[in-house]
């Protein structure tokens, strides 16, 4: 299958299209087929070296965090997934050797959800990392329960 990977760090003339093997799920993990990745900051600063500190020595870094595609492979012990089901997830470890800019990518259950109905792949890819990052700010206003702003 293709992705896209970075072998060293820079600008974008470092991405690459590689082929590398499908990755299978393991305990705990679903595989997605990806319809649509979003792309975010957080994607450039990967594919820069920004998050090396973040991350340990590989030959290769996926690059890519937010996903909206269909289940088509679960490993054992997932039971809220199942082959067919349309989802969208995050892919926020920087160490990954496959981020969500490739074919297939393999996520652990709990950070998939399923996907909004109404939205298209492209519009459900978006909302992973934006709704991380909203909800990061709600609980630095730290506001009281129940308060409607």
């Amino acid at each position: 299958m293709r992705a896209i990977i970075v072998r060293s760090f820079g600008g974008p003339e470092v991405l690459e299209v590689a082929e590398v093997p499908v990755p299978e799920p393991g305990p705990g993990q679903v595989r997605i087929r990806v319809e649509a990745a979003a792309v975010n900051p957080v994607d450039g600063a990967t594919r820069d070296g920004y998050l090396t500190a973040f991350s340990i020595e590989r030959a290769a870094t996926g690059i890519g965090w937010d996903v909206a595609g269909v289940i088509d492979s679960v490993g054992p012990g997932v039971e809220a997934f199942r082959p067919g089901d349309r989802v969208i997830g995050l892919s926020d470890l920087v160490d990954k050797p496959l981020g969500t800019y490739a074919e297939a990518t393999v996520l652990d259950a709990d950070a998939v959800a399923p996907a909004p109905e109404t939205a298209t792949p492209a519009e459900a890819s978006t909302l992973p990392l934006n709704g991380l990052t909203a909800l990061q700010a709600l609980d630095l206003l730290d506001s009281p329960q129940g308060h409607c702003w």
